[in-house]
């Protein structure tokens, strides 16, 4: 085996610096590193790229290509790659690539489930991102753009399974929401196995300190704010209400919301009145991040769609309670230890966290994060095992690196 690890997969994509999909690739790559598998890399020299990973790459002889010098095909064509990996699909079409057995993580069809929202618009910061937002998930953009693509895709990977055929497209899932979602949208591939092996991350020691004007458990968390589809505006929207509702009444409440990733605050604070209440900040670090979620009162997480989710069972390690949106992958990750809303309504919104300020309902659902944690940890484990193998044994048998 010549394997071709995809490590653009886990740089920067759209507005985001980091992101799930990123975070997933990364573990997989350490995996491969810790079992001193024989592989190259190939990445982006124009995008940021963890320094560590680069140091590895150079302390263990694992050769990187820079993309924006040669194309993947020309890099697997000049260097007899046989194997190529991508921990996250992309529809661009420099990676529709002819290799021997083409392995990919399919963390699921957002492109497809979404409905589209003038919101995004609003997000956007840069003439691209606005253009893309314009477009991005409207059906006739659907239509034309996306489903032919993961069409072409489905039709490569059910062609691939007949007995017969030279070449391999091989998928894995990180859900069984994903699973599901995939073999609904492409029906040829019901028959076809696509093992779910759920989304491992990385455990990171909480370190660093809380914003200017936080207190330690006197403030509700979000992650993500640079994303219009992670919906955060809408939990700000309950949250800035919730404050207005107590100050009508008349009623102490010292609460307040911190939101990370928010690099455009004028998408936030144009729709708020409380703005003295919410702590916007941009990108923080993983182990900062970590100590944010340690210490938050709560964590919302109003997501529109994921194909797993990591940022509720990062809350829940630390017995910090989470209130999230109940739709895709998010109440099989959650399980009975979240509670859930409609993450399009507000007012539902709002009212989860009225629910998290009840010391009954919030001693309760303290006392099941950590175990709903230590279950879901205990499988990514599992399936990590699973998925580094997937990708090393064509034929799902141990063999030697």
């Amino acid at each position: 085996m010549n394997l071709l690890f995809n490590l653009t997969a886990v740089q920067p994509i759209h507005s985001a610096k980091f992101h799930g999909g990123g975070s997933y690739g990364e573990v997989i790559f350490w995996e491969l590193v810790k079992r001193g598998a024989k592989f190259s890399c190939a990445y982006d020299s124009h995008k940021y790229l963890d320094p560590a990973i680069r140091e590895a790459c150079k302390q263990k002889d694992i050769p990187l290509f820079d993309i924006s010098v040669q194309t993947p095909q020309k890099i697997i064509d000049a260097n007899q790659i046989d194997t190529f990996y991508t921990p996250l699909y992309s529809l661009e079409k420099k990676w529709a690539i002819d290799v021997k057995d083409f392995i990919f993580t399919w963390h699921g069809v957002r492109a497809l489930e979404m409905q589209y929202s003038w919101a995004g618009v609003g997000f956007a910061k840069k003439l691209g991102q606005k253009f893309e937002a314009l477009v991005r998930y409207r059906e006739s953009w659907k239509k034309h753009f996306y489903k032919p693509k993961y069409q072409e895709l489905a039709t490569r990977m059910a062609a691939s399974a007949k007995e017969g055929c030279g070449k391999r497209v091989r998928a894995i899932t990180v859900s069984e929401h994903s699973r599901a979602s995939i073999k609904s949208f492409f029906p040829e591939l019901m028959d076809l196995e696509i093992p779910v092996f759920y989304s491992p991350m990385t455990e990171y020691e909480p370190e660093g300190f809380l914003p200017p004007g936080t207190t330690a458990k006197k403030y509700f968390l979000l992650t993500s704010g640079a994303r219009w589809e992670k919906n955060n505006l809408r939990a700000a929207k309950a949250f800035d209400e919730l404050v207005g509702m107590y100050q009508s009444q008349g009623k102490s409440f010292d609460y307040k919301m911190v939101i990370t990733g928010a690099t455009n605050t004028r998408a936030y604070l144009r729709h708020l009145k409380h703005k003295d209440r919410f702590i916007l900040l941009g990108y923080v670090e993983n182990k900062e991040l970590e100590f944010l979620h340690k210490n938050a009162y709560a964590f919302v997480f109003p997501s529109l769609n994921e194909g797993f989710g990591y940022p509720p069972l990062q809350s829940m390690r630390y017995g910090v309670p989470v209130a999230a949106s109940g739709t895709t992958s998010i109440p099989e990750i959650c399980g009975d230890a979240a509670l859930y809303f409609d993450p399009y309504s507000v007012s539902e919104i709002k009212n989860r966290l009225v629910q998290l300020l009840d010391a009954r309902i919030y001693a309760d659902f303290a006392e099941r994060a950590p175990k709903r944690y230590a279950q879901v940890h205990a499988r990514q484990a599992e399936d990590l095992e699973k998925a580094v193998d997937f990708i090393l044994n064509p034929d799902g048998k141990a063999s030697p690196l």
